[in-house]
């Protein structure tokens, strides 16, 4: 049958039981991707791929939301602005930090819509 594995919990409560393998044949990009993108969720590959099964929604969104979810995007990115100037005027330069940082993800959001 396979390995069966468990999480318990206090007072020894079963959650989750495997007991299923499945072989899944990936060639060398998809292997490095795999390895990648589940080390930098620091997840095993196992975890990694259910993540991607559970957490799997079949949304389209037309161009009209991926618009508007673009606009809404950019205020935030200005607000984030605002608020790192005024960070830097108060010589909090480690927030400040922090904002810019939080600016360029969301830049990398909208650059990837």
């Amino acid at each position: 049958m396979g390995f069966s594995h468990t999480l318990k919990l206090k007072g020894m409560i079963t959650i989750r039981t495997r007991n299923i393998k499945l072989n899944v044949f990936l060639n060398e990009e998809e292997k490095k991707l795999l390895k990648e993108k589940s080390n930098k969720a620091r997840l095993s590959q196992s975890d990694f791929i259910r993540l991607l099964i559970n957490q799997y929604s079949n949304i389209k969104l037309n161009s009209k939301e991926i618009d508007n979810i673009k606009f809404l995007l950019t205020n935030i990115i200005n607000d984030l602005s605002k608020l790192k100037n005024q960070m830097i005027f108060l010589n909090y330069y480690d927030y400040s930090n922090f904002i810019t940082k939080q600016i360029d993800i969301i830049m990398n959001i909208i650059n990837k819509i």
